[in-house]
């Protein structure tokens, strides 16, 4: 009898739930009804089937680009930047890292009196590389005795060493490890192609963490551990890259022709004589509509190097970040910037516009997302980083932007893109501007308390992906 009486509870139970669900998956799924309206909502016309046919050939891409708009479009800007060569971070994240340095570069080549200088991406990639494994590290153990599961854990484990950057990395880099010449420290095949780097260093520090995280590991074996994960970390880096230099010999010609003078430096002598002490002298500015205005934030678990303060951050309307924006490039600054390059581009055009895809004349309905709706709806992130070289003002408006990417000459028209400000509007995330072109009350914000904003927050997506 009790044997029945639980088998009837049981069978009771699983009558409910199923019951339950039957109703719940009635209620909520396509029904035959529900399928007969939608399939009756739509005939095919002739321009559909043209269109159909067009697309079972290629995709809407090649065929959406709105012509009109771009014959819109001349090739001239009001305000030009002297350049220098293009860049090419190749197979790599390291966009962040190429603008910074091409920013820099500009106050290098002023002040040594050189037509053009590059510095070398692989030897601040490599102390990026040991940085970012330090830090993984210094977060595993003081999270050790949380379960995987937690958050912040979960985090530390999901990518500890990635190539991805803020201009905080390269400002904070430089200052503790210095510049060498690209000729000094060039690019190794795997510095331009890192992906194998990458999976080399993640795997072996997830085997260190491991060993953190084993509660029969004492406190007093942590420092030990660590260290030994940075020597095989750091083995990796020079395997890959080569060993960087403690001093190196160098001289160059000027923009005269005339060569210099070969010289001993440290890295850390050669910045300072190459930039001075000027990296103090930027800030860095996000306009993030789904949050408050004139508020400053800073991100948690996301520093560029262990023992100096995280990244923080004001946030301001998008129209502020242009006014700013504009004022440097006007007088010969140019600016680091974060975009959204994913959306609406025609790169072989070497142009970002809104609309450049002609969407709605292809399917026969509106696509358009405001600002703020691109936020709410997590269909916008900051993919890339570059530099404002440029811009076109015309009666007091400006109508698009000179920008220098770091994709090599055959990207864009010659290595550089147009940017239209409505496109700017929309896209453009965070610009980097030297104090000068910033109102001293604006400068007064970042003496106030900074939002911690937590790995798992959305806003967060805005910082990580660059």
């Amino acid at each position: 009898m009790k044997r029945f009486l639980v088998f009837l509870s049981l069978s009771l139970f699983l009558f409910s739930t199923l019951n339950a669900t039957s109703k719940e998956k009635s209620g909520t799924g396509i029904s035959p009804t529900l399928l007969q309206e939608i399939e009756g909502s739509f005939r095919m016309e002739r321009t559909d089937r043209l269109v159909s046919n067009i697309l079972a050939e290629m995709e809407d891409g090649k065929v959406t680009v709105d012509r009109e708009k771009l014959l819109s479009l001349d090739p001239y800007f009001s305000f030009k930047l002297e350049r220098h060569a293009i860049t090419n971070q190749q197979s790599t994240g390291r966009c962040w890292m190429f603008a910074g340095l091409n920013i820099l570069r500009d106050r290098a080549a002023k002040t040594l009196g050189m037509k053009d200088i590059e510095f070398s991406q692989s030897y601040l990639f490599f102390y990026d590389k040991l940085e970012k494994a330090n830090l993984f590290l210094e977060g595993v153990i003081k999270y050790r005795a949380k379960p995987l599961e937690d958050r912040y854990v979960e985090f530390l484990f999901r990518e500890p060493v990635g190539d991805g950057g803020q201009w905080v990395g390269v400002a904070e880099l430089v200052k503790k490890y210095g510049l060498v010449p690209g000729d000094v420290m060039p690019d190794t095949f795997n510095a331009s192609h890192s992906r194998g780097i990458g999976r080399a260093i993640n795997l072996k520090l997830k085997e260190y963490a491991l060993k953190i995280r084993n509660p029969k590991t004492s406190a007093a074996d942590l420092p030990k551990i660590k260290s030994a994960a940075l020597k095989d970390v750091y083995k990796i880096l020079v395997l890959n890259l080569g060993m960087p230099p403690k001093s190196f010999q160098w001289r160059y010609e000027d923009k005269d022709g005339k060569l210099t003078v070969s010289k001993k430096y440290t890295p850390l002598e050669f910045a300072k004589e190459a930039i001075g002490d000027t990296l103090d002298d930027y800030y860095v500015f996000y306009s993030i509509p789904t949050r408050p205005f004139g508020k400053l934030y800073t991100i948690d678990m996301d520093k560029a190097v262990a023992d100096r303060p995280s990244m923080v951050f004001l946030n301001l309307p998008i129209e502020t970040l242009k006014e700013m924006a504009a004022k440097s490039v006007k007088d010969k600054e140019p600016v680091w910037f974060g975009a959204d390059v994913g959306q609406d581009g025609l790169g072989d055009k070497g142009l970002w516009m809104p609309e450049a895809h002609n969407l709605e004349s292809l399917y026969g309905m509106p696509f358009k997302l405001s600002r703020k709706e691109l936020f709410e709806t997590n269909s916008t992130l900051p993919t890339h980083a570059m530099v404002f070289v440029g811009l076109d003002e015309q009666n007091g408006k400006i109508g698009k932007w000179l920008v220098e990417n770091s994709w090599g000459t055959k990207a864009g028209k010659d290595g550089y893109y147009t940017i239209t400000d409505d496109w700017f509007d929309l896209f453009i995330q965070a610009v980097v501007i030297n104090k000068k072109y910033v109102s001293p009350e604006v400068l007064k914000l970042f003496s106030t308390e900074p939002t911690v904003i937590p790995p798992w927050d959305p806003m967060y997506k805005s910082f990580t992906n660059n």
